[in-house]
């Protein structure tokens, strides 16, 4: 069976402790996984997540995925959508959280590179038609250097977003408690599940293993 392909961002802020962006998929454009805690993804050709894939070259024991830093390259400035990653990251920065103004203007800018690569069933309980889909996901890092406040508190694809605390993050996803970073959330609408929040808990542990 042919596997759906998903680009999964891992925004990180600036500082030795950076935060990390998450929103609630909007329900009303987001057939597949409605209300879910995410973190920006967006749907690619197979072709080019294996090209990714090999970016990534360390085993995950348990995981049926890779892990390792690619190349690290530029979004936000002059030429940055010349590399895959600068125009991946830059994709999802306009079309999901409503910034290609900011990025014409300069205001927000980073550096990216491919962080791991996960693969596994992923299940739809809350969608449309409830199906499961057999995904392989890249996840890319996008490591801010400006532009935080240029960020919006929601968007049509989320309906809230906000930075939230590593250690509140993976807290949430053990607990399988959405609510616990977004309080105003209804607790019978939000939930945190998948394969992207996975990744983003790996690239996390990376960051705080660097810097402990």
């Amino acid at each position: 069976m042919d596997h759906e392909a998903v680009a999964a961002f891992v925004f990180l802020s600036e500082g030795p402790r950076p935060r990390i962006l998450v929103g609630i998929r909007r329900p009303e454009y987001n057939d597949r996984h409605p209300g879910v805690v995410s973190v920006p993804t967006i749907r690619i050709p197979r072709e080019l997540a294996l090209q990714l894939a090999c970016l990534a070259t360390v085993g995950l024991p348990g995981f049926a995925g890779s892990e390792g830093n690619g190349p690290h390259r530029a979004f936000g400035v002059s030429r940055a959508t010349t590399t895959v990653e600068g125009l991946l990251v830059e994709t999802v920065l306009a079309k999901k959280l409503r910034m290609g103004e900011a990025l014409e203007s300069g205001l927000v800018s980073g550096e990216c590179f491919v962080h791991c690569v996960l693969r596994g069933d992923v299940e739809d309980p809350t969608g449309r038609d409830g199906s499961v889909e057999p995904t392989f996901m890249v996840a890319l890092v996008a490591q801010l250097h400006s532009g935080l406040e240029a960020f919006p508190v929601s968007t049509s694809s989320y309906s809230a977003l906000s930075w939230a605390e590593p250690e509140e993050f993976r807290t949430a996803w053990r607990t399988r408690d959405g609510q616990r970073l977004f309080p105003d959330a209804s607790p019978l609408e939000v939930c945190i599940r998948g394969l992207c929040v996975q990744a983003a808990v790996r690239v996390l542990e990376r960051v705080n293993a660097d810097v402990a």
